[in-house]
């Protein structure tokens, strides 16, 4: 019925029904995404490209996609025969290994739940996260399996402990659930190669966050949401894999689903690389050396002791790596110019556990060719990646415009961003559907997201934001410093001040006068840190990040600040790092 004059409200409604009824519909199949179809992809089409991983013995392990998706096959029957039905929590405490990798793909695609464990987090907060989520089987390597014993009896619901490699000699089994080795349950069970479909809105991993302002919150991705961020990691504006490629994720796979990038190495067909424990940097430029990766990722503090293992060994190159995408904490400008100047691109990209890892990722575009654009483009954390929404908003929830001056919390959305956390109704976290991301900063109308600081380090002295990364990049720039981080103190007139703590370069000897002269051109003089301590290592968090709740505890009491010009080089061994 046409509407006209003397139309209705009811007739407008009753029209815009019968609209929607008769509105064409697609003729496109309504496939599910997520684990079964990346296993049966990888196992059909992807399946000549190769997995190499190290053993907990230090032994090479080569095999192919095909054959891994076979033993994940079996671990998915074994676990079947055993009693196990599909919604089973899987808990696992372990390195970046094949046997680990077979679980993230085994588990979750056969209708079970996967939860990856951070290995370097106290006893006390696994036995909080295993309990919420729930973990009825455990898969633990040889060199956690001492730190499982000493919490698995409080473990009330754990039925089988499935252990990886040489187990310690004088252990006995706990009561209560049965013990038994990895390869023995494997054989338990018979290959699957041809995966069913699962509803792709249902969980498949549950990761916790690092519980650093407070307890741990678990995040629970689903098939979709795990199939969509591998696909968008396949992108070139992202980190781009192909099956020309081969990857060394330097990234724990406990650490948000090792940023998701053994997913999408096995979307791609890109031959995948496993360090397993072994991340320090003299094992990962063995690797480098010998399995010639041209892509790599990881935490800055990581590729800056391998560059400093580089020149101590006086290697000029390392293989065919072209490109480092960098996470977990901004790139300090000088140690991507030290890879540069090696013929390597490193690529700082923003994510956190809430939103699936890296969401944004700061390639440079082909109109970025002036100075200023290129500068905005490569100090960004990253540019939103397509599929995600980011926008600004100050303290009261305004938004606010996305012109890249105007400073607010970065609030983010999208297919795979959480919109809860597990066990709890709290909607604190979000805001008119977007996810409060705790960092401050400006995003600008190209996308490109510039964080100043997190909400809970942000230094505000005398009502004016003073920036602690920028602040920190500019001290980090010192070619004696090493490492740095910048908190806020209390002060009388100006409310809060920043205070430098320093890690300065091996044999090397710098003061605070030293420090503050450098910096008078570099940034504003307000800027300034008035306090200064010089300590041996930074303190960090279990997955790698500057601690900066712990140092703010130390300053209280523990560290020796200083602010006279007089060189002053302490050393506080309590400021070594806090996680166990």
């Amino acid at each position: 019925m046409p509407l006209n004059k003397n139309s209705s409200a009811s007739d407008f409604i009753n029209l815009v029904s019968e609209s929607l009824e008769t509105m064409m519909k697609s003729t496109m199949q309504a496939n599910q995404l997520g684990l079964p179809l990346l296993m049966r992809h990888a196992y059909r089409v992807n399946g000549r490209s190769l997995l190499v991983s190290v053993s907990s013995s230090g032994e090479r392990i080569e095999q192919t996609f095909a054959d891994t998706a076979f033993r994940a096959g079996r671990l998915a029957d074994a676990l079947e025969r055993r009693g196990f039905p599909t919604d089973t929590v899987v808990g696992t405490l372990a390195g970046a290994s094949r046997e680990h990798l077979e679980a993230y793909l085994g588990v979750p695609a056969s209708g079970r739940l996967l939860h990856t464990l951070n290995t370097r987090l106290h006893s006390d907060q696994l036995v909080y996260m295993a309990k919420c989520a729930k973990d009825e089987v455990f898969i633990v390597d040889s060199q956690n399996l001492e730190k499982f014993w000493s919490f698995a009896d409080e473990l009330e619901n754990l039925k089988l402990l499935v252990t990886v490699g040489a187990r310690t000699s004088g252990e006995s089994p706990k009561s209560g659930f049965e013990v038994i080795d990895y390869e023995e349950l494997l054989a338990e069970g018979q290959p699957r190669v041809d995966w069913p479909d699962i509803d792709e809105g249902n969980a498949a991993i549950i990761c916790f966050t690092g519980g650093t302002t407070g307890l741990p919150k678990g995040v629970a991705y689903s098939h979709r949401s795990i199939w969509l961020q591998a696909m968008s990691l396949c992108t070139t504006n992202s980190v781009g894999l192909s099956s020309t490629d081969r990857l060394l994720p330097a990234v724990p796979l406990y650490h948000v689903n090792g940023w998701g990038l053994p997913f999408a190495a096995l979307m791609a067909g890109c031959d995948l690389i496993l360090p397993g424990t072994a991340l320090q940097p003299s094992a990962l430029i063995n690797l480098i050396e010998s399995e010639s990766p041209t892509v790599a990722a990881g935490v800055p503090t990581i590729w800056s002791d391998v560059l400093s293992t580089m020149r101590e060994r006086g290697l000029i190159d390392l293989g065919r790596l072209r490109t480092i995408s960098c996470g977990g904490a901004q790139v300090p400008s000088r140690l991507s110019d030290d890879y540069r100047a090696l013929g390597i691109r490193m690529v700082q990209a923003w994510g956190m556990t809430e939103t699936s890892s890296m969401s944004a990722i700061a390639q440079t575009p082909a109109w970025a060719t002036d100075v200023d654009d290129l500068q905005r483009c490569s100090s960004a954390q990253g540019r939103v990646v397509c599929g995600l929404e980011v926008r600004v908003a100050d303290l009261d929830g305004t938004e606010l415009p996305n012109n890249g001056v105007a400073v607010g919390e970065i609030q983010i959305r999208g297919a795979w961003v959480t919109c809860s956390y597990l066990g709890t109704d709290d909607e604190s976290h979000l805001q008119d559907g977007w996810l409060r991301t705790g960092d401050l900063g400006t995003v600008d109308p190209d996308g490109f997201i510039h964080l100043s600081d997190r909400m809970k380090d942000a230094i505000k002295s005398g009502g004016e934001w003073i920036p602690s990364l920028a602040l920190e990049d500019a001290i980090r720039s010192h070619p004696e410093v090493l490492d740095v981080a910048v908190i806020a103190v209390p002060d009388d007139r100006w409310q809060e001040r920043p205070a430098a703590i320093v890690v300065v370069a091996k044999d090397k000897v710098i003061g605070p006068a030293d420090l503050q002269e450098y910096l008078m051109t570099r940034v504003a003089k307000w800027w300034i840190p008035d306090k200064w301590a010089f300590v041996d290592v930074l303190p960090r968090t279990a997955v790698g990040k500057a601690d900066k709740k712990r140092m703010r505890q130390l300053a209280e009491s523990n560290l020796s600040w200083v602010s006279t010009a007089k060189p002053n080089v302490v050393t506080s061994s309590a400021t070594s790092t806090s996680t166990s």
